[in-house]
């Protein structure tokens, strides 16, 4: 078995739930102080799979 490092560029769509005065107030801080409500991955795409080489000295980390 070998150990491999998979990128992926994931798209997702996030729902948020805040307080606010207006429409463009809850644009403006719906990061800072909204609440996520919900969460799903609408996009997914794998960009490279790459075999990790283990070093000859041992495990990661040693000197």
């Amino acid at each position: 078995m070998h150990s491999f490092e998979v990128t992926v560029t994931r798209t997702e769509m996030i729902t948020f739930r805040l307080p606010a005065v207006s429409a463009l107030d809850a644009e403006e801080r719906y990061l800072t102080d909204g609440e996520e409500t919900n969460s799903k991955t609408v996009g997914l795409c794998v960009e490279s799979a790459l075999r990790v080489h283990s070093s000859r000295c041992g495990e990661s980390g040693s000197v």
